[in-house]
């Protein structure tokens, strides 16, 4: 489905997994969710094939020199940038549970308690790319 916005991908590396994240550029949300590492070309190319990338947005974690290797790989000629991911899981739980709120009686426990239901890459490969964003229209 091309609509011809411009995406943007957000990339939160692992050895293991990925985070995974696709805004536009007014930052509407397309992505969200977590992909195994092996298979992060396949669901780079699925993207591509989804609509025009803008540019890949990486975090600067310890496995990502592995990942951006993958990524321009995965498409060529697509501009990848390096994000700071300083503490993008502290703030992917707080916005996990903006998303999510605890219902019934979870709300009286406090957040920092709680264990969210679902890995957190995604919504820390999200902040990356809002980073970017963010960082280029300053």
């Amino acid at each position: 489905m091309d609509d011809g916005a411009r995406r943007f991908i957000g990339i939160d590396p692992g050895r293991s997994k990925c985070g995974m994240a696709v805004v536009d550029e007014a930052g509407t949300r397309h992505s969200l969710g977590v992909v195994p590492t092996e298979t992060l070309v396949q669901s780079l190319a699925a993207q591509a094939q989804a609509g025009p990338i803008a540019a890949i947005c990486v975090g600067d974690a310890t496995t990502s020199a592995a990942v951006v290797g993958l990524c321009k790989n995965a498409l060529p000629g697509i501009p990848i940038a390096i994000v700071d991911e300083r503490r993008t899981t502290l703030e992917a739980r707080q916005r996990y549970y903006q998303d999510h709120p605890p219902r019934g009686l979870l709300r009286l426990i406090p957040r920092g308690l709680l264990v969210p239901n679902e890995p957190l890459d995604g919504y820390a490969a999200l902040l990356i790319v809002e980073r970017f964003l963010s960082r280029k229209t300053d």
